[in-house]
Formats: structure tokens, C-alpha cells, sequence
């Protein structure tokens, strides 16, 4: 029998904020194979601190026969640096997720290292690979990539012969994780869990805008997959990590109803649409009067042009009513934003920011939304339309080429502090959150969780009313050498 290794990357050039979550993609890949006899071993290095050429000692990766690895588009020629140390004369290499499902046989052309992609979802097409890789059926696997008689061949994939409830559930305790980053969750107390797949949406950015599919689990699957892991567990959240789990609301509001009978006290999150909130305020009412779930809203953006632009079928009308609804009815609201598009203006850029600020949703959470910038995934509606305004491979995250000078000045200047500051600024809240906090330290975590909206927003101005926008700049506001007061100060009782 074959040993086969299931890679969750690491995460090499996105270091902000990076957390640890449970692979699941991957784990459903192992679950399945499992339940047909296959045994897969499942490695989680999107955290790990270790080097590429030291984690493939560290755990003998080279003497697996098969390899299947995870790929993101914004990570995968961090990825292919791995993947090349792990490449030997014996293995197979086979690519899935995202990026393969995005690119096909663009990735075999571009990284000979790889012998198969695997588009589509994995679990049995993974399964029929591995176990036909020594016969001529394993050129008949559906949505398999690969090369034969010097051609490129993609084979189709059949969404309509996809039932996700043969899918096992993972068990989430046999994984090896390598990870010292100061953010893992030790406590283990959110659990994360996928009740659907896919988005009905067409939203041109979106890696799922050429396959419109939804696929539902049944409410047994997910009370099945919730029983296997609960017991003997001290979770006290269900995160919901479907692309939009208010698709259907009665079915969501079903699902949760028996999640309650069944785990009192347990709290709720999931992410969903403006207009599905705006349309659906009194059913929703009712669903969080508990005071036990917490809706997060992708908005993208609040002006009207960059919406249309992006297909999303909603405007700063329909922002605005589910944003105020939501203000009235639970403690706390995320919204998700892109923040940079290449076509933008500062109009366009101004209008997303005031509605955060106007309706106080400058969160520590979301802080990344004012960094956020779209990136044209390779196969997307996006992609076809605009990629002439990005450069750079469409194996990692692109540049934006502005439209608007003074645009591209406020992201230069952005990126800049984030480069600078993001990372020591999320270790300094950790670590004044972690502790039992003096009058004047939480003055100091109030300072470091804004700092970044403040700095945003005097640059803003600083473009919209002069043209110009330079980091050295905020060194006359008086912010920076606070912010490096409080770092230092942070950082040194943390040393003593």
C-alpha cells in the first residue's frame, strides 16, 4: 500500500493576522479515503515557523509515494518552492483546491514538478487516483489534469453526480500541526464546520462566478459531523464557513433551531449577503432574538459603480438598510470590504470607508479591510475583464496598476505602514489582551486597536486634498512616535 501525505501549506508571505483553522478541504479528503481503506497521514503547516527544506526533514516528507497538497491562488508559488524540495524520481505529486480547480492544466505547463491537478471537490476524485494510479483508469478520473503524449489533457468535472452527504466527516484530532505562531488557539473552544458548498451568486471576482452550484447538506449530516466531535470537547462557537449559509433561510434557520435543542448555550456565526439580510429582516429578527448568533456581511464595497462592476447585486442602499438592522439587533456586526481595486477612485474608496466609520464598524477584527485589495483570480469573470490593470504571476498575489495616480500614491503609502506596523502592532494586542490590564494599558490596546483606521484616514485626506500621500508625513501628527512609545513599552515587559 502506498503512503500517501496530505499538505495544508505554509503560508510564507502573508504574515499578517495568520490563525490556525482546521483544514477541512483536507480532512474530508482523508475521511473518505479512510472509510475506503486508504490511509492518508494530514499535515497543517500554515503556521509553522520552520523553513521549507527543515519541515521536510523534520517529518520525513520525502518518503511518502504520494503527495497531495492544497493550493490559493495568492500563496501557490510558495507552495511550488515546496513542492520542488519534496519532488523525487519515486512520488506523485497531485495539486487541489482553489488554484487547480482556477488554472487546470495551466499548472502542469507552468511547474513540471507537479504530475496531477484535481479540479472540482476532491474527496472522491483524490480516492479514484490514488487507488487506479498503476492502471489506464486513471486517466478517467473526472476533473483530473495531466499530461499524456507530450499533450495537456482536462478532463471535465460532473457536478450534477456530486452528493456531499457520502462525504465523512473529519476527525479533527488526527492531524499533525506544525505551529508557534503567538495567535493558535490552544483553547480550541470555535468550531468550524461547512453545512454547504458553493454560492448561487455571480460575483465576477469570486472563485466560484463560472460554476454556480449549491449543494446543501442534509440537516442529519451536520448534526452527525457536530455529535462526532462535541462530545468530550469544551466548544462554546459553531462558525459556520460556508460562502453564504443564508442561501436558503428556512433552511438555516431549521438547522440552527436543532442545534440549539441539541447544545444549549452554544453560540453561532455565519456569513451571508446585504440583500439576503435586507429582504429577510423580520425572519432574521426572530432568529437572533436568542442573542446567541452573529450574522457577518461581505459588502465588498459601498460604492454603486465598483458593486456593478463586481456583479454583486446589491447597492449602498441595500448596504446601509441591512447594516442598520443588524446595529439594532446584535452586539456586534463584521463586515468584509475590498478596500483596493484597480479601477477605483478615491470617490469610490472614500464612500466604503465612511460607511464603516459612520456606522462604527471600525473593528480590531476587520482591521484588514482597509488593506484588502482585489486580486484577479486566474478563470474568474474579473480576470477576463481586467487583468490588463494587474502584473505579476497569476500564481501569487498580483499588483494593482491604478487608474488613478492618487490611488496607487494612498496604496504605496498604506502597504508601507502595514509592513511596518501590522504585525508588531496584532502581537502587542495579544499581549495587553492576554493580561489583566492596568487604567493606563487599557488606554494603550484602545490606541493600537484604532491606530491603523487613524493613519488610513489621514492619509485619505491627505490624497483627497493635497495629491500627495507619503508615510513620513504622519511623523509631524504625533502618531508614530506614540505608536513606537507603546510597541516599545509592550514589548519590553513582555521580555522582563
Amino acid at each position: 500500500m502506498k503512503k500517501i501525505a496530505l499538505l495544508n501549506p505554509p503560508f510564507r508571505e502573508a504574515k499578517h493576522r495568520i490563525k490556525d483553522a482546521y483544514p477541512l478541504g483536507l480532512g474530508y479528503i482523508k475521511a473518505f479515503c479512510k472509510s475506503k481503506g486508504i490511509r492518508c497521514e494530514l499535515y497543517d503547516f500554515s503556521c509553522s515557523p520552520l523553513s521549507d527544506p527543515a519541515l521536510v526533514e523534520k517529518y520525513r516528507l520525502s518518503d511518502y509515494d504520494v503527495i497531495g497538497v492544497s493550493s490559493y491562488s495568492l500563496f501557490f508559488n510558495d507552495t511550488v518552492r515546496l513542492i520542488n524540495l519534496l519532488k523525487n524520481n519515486q512520488n506523485i505529486i497531485i495539486v487541489g483546491g482553489h488554484h487547480a480547480t482556477l488554472c487546470g492544466t495551466k499548472i502542469l505547463q507552468d511547474f513540471p514538478a507537479i504530475d496531477f491537478c484535481l479540479k472540482g471537490f476532491g474527496e472522491k476524485s483524490f480516492y479514484e487516483l490514488v487507488s487506479s494510479l498503476d492502471t489506464e483508469n486513471v486517466y478517467s478520473v473526472p476533473g483530473l489534469c495531466y499530461r499524456k503524449d507530450g499533450k495537456f489533457i482536462d478532463n471535465p468535472v460532473n457536478y450534477n453526480e456530486i452528493d456531499i452527504d457520502e462525504f465523512p466527516s473529519p476527525d479533527r484530532n488526527d492531524i499533525i500541526v506544525d505551529a508557534a505562531n503567538y495567535e493558535f488557539d490552544v483553547t480550541k473552544k470555535v468550531f468550524h464546520i461547512s453545512t454547504s458548498r458553493g454560492c448561487p451568486y455571480h460575483c465576477t471576482y469570486c472563485v466560484n462566478c463560472k460554476n454556480n452550484y449549491w449543494f446543501a447538506r442534509s440537516e442529519a449530516s451536520v448534526l452527525e459531523e457536530l455529535n462526532q466531535e462535541f462530545r468530550g470537547k469544551e466548544y462554546k462557537y459553531i462558525n459556520f464557513v460556508d460562502c453564504n449559509f443564508y442561501v436558503n433561510p428556512s433552511r438555516a434557520e431549521s438547522l440552527i433551531a436543532r442545534i440549539r435543542d441539541e447544545y444549549p448555550g452554544v453560540k453561532f456565526s455565519f456569513q451571508t449577503r446585504s440583500d439576503q439580510v435586507a429582504h429577510n429582516k423580520g425572519r432574521l429578527e426572530k432568529l437572533l432574538s436568542a442573542g446567541d448568533c452573529s450574522i457577518t456581511l461581505g459588502i465588498e464595497s459601498n460604492s454603486a459603480q465598483v458593486l456593478k462592476r463586481y456583479r454583486k447585486e446589491t447597492t449602498p442602499e441595500i448596504n446601509q438598510d441591512a447594516i442598520s438592522f443588524l446595529r439594532q439587533t446584535q452586539s456586534q456586526t463584521l463586515v468584509y470590504m475590498i478596500m483596493f481595486e484597480a479601477l477605483e477612485s478615491l470617490d469610490d474608496i472614500r464612500a466604503s470607508f465612511d460607511f464603516l466609520k459612520n456606522n462604527d464598524l471600525l473593528d480590531y477584527a476587520t482591521v484588514g479591510n482597509i488593506y484588502q485589495t482585489l486580486v484577479p483570480f486566474y478563470g474568474s469573470h474579473y480576470y477576463d475583464d481586467f487583468h490588463d490593470y494587474y502584473i505579476g504571476s497569476i500564481h501569487e498575489r498580483t499588483k494593482p496598476i491604478f487608474v488613478d495616480n492618487k490611488v496607487q500614491k494612498l496604496y504605496d503609502a498604506v502597504c508601507e505602514f502595514r509592513n511596518l506596523y501590522e504585525d508588531k502592532i496584532s502581537e502587542a494586542v495579544y499581549i495587553l489582551s492576554s493580561t489583566k490590564r492596568t487604567k493606563d494599558e487599557n488606554e494603550k490596546l484602545l490606541f493600537l486597536v484604532k491606530i491603523q483606521y487613524i493613519i488610513f484616514e489621514y492619509l485619505l485626506v491627505l490624497c483627497e486634498n493635497f495629491g500627495i500621500c507619503d508615510l513620513y508625513l504622519i511623523e509631524e501628527t504625533g502618531f508614530k512616535k506614540r505608536l513606537d512609545e507603546i510597541l516599545e513599552q509592550v514589548g519590553g515587559k513582555t521580555s522582563s
